[in-house]
């Protein structure tokens, strides 16, 4: 009898396997020209997977060690998103979007 039962205990005692946790958010990052003039505009488009539809992506540019955002701007339709900014200085720009926590790769444009 207490063979069944410490059968029965140990059947009891085994747990559900856990969840496995939610996938998380991505946001990729596509520029039109990666080599520009000073005063060109450049078009920023990229896919966003599982963000909620209308969320905002903001470009960020590289300051140093920090990210610093942008005025560009332009909210999620369908998965993806378009947004263009001028570059008026000169030098090479490291480029970003991001909206919460989700970040994209960054990309690099030279402004001549």
């Amino acid at each position: 009898m207490s063979a069944a039962l410490v059968a029965t205990g140990a059947t009891a005692a085994v747990a559900a396997p856990a969840k496995a946790p939610a996938p998380k958010a991505t946001i990729t990052l596509k520029v039109s020209a990666t080599k520009v003039e000073l005063g060109d505009v450049v078009t920023f488009t990229g896919k966003a997977a599982r963000l909620k539809e209308g969320s905002k992506v903001t470009l960020q540019i590289k300051d140093g060690a920090k990210w610093v955002s942008l005025p560009a701007a332009a909210k999620v339709k369908k998965s993806a998103y378009k947004l263009t900014d001028k570059f008026e200085k000169k030098g090479v720009d490291v480029l970003r979007v991001k909206d919460g926590s989700t970040v994209s790769k960054p990309v690099s444009v030279t402004v001549r």
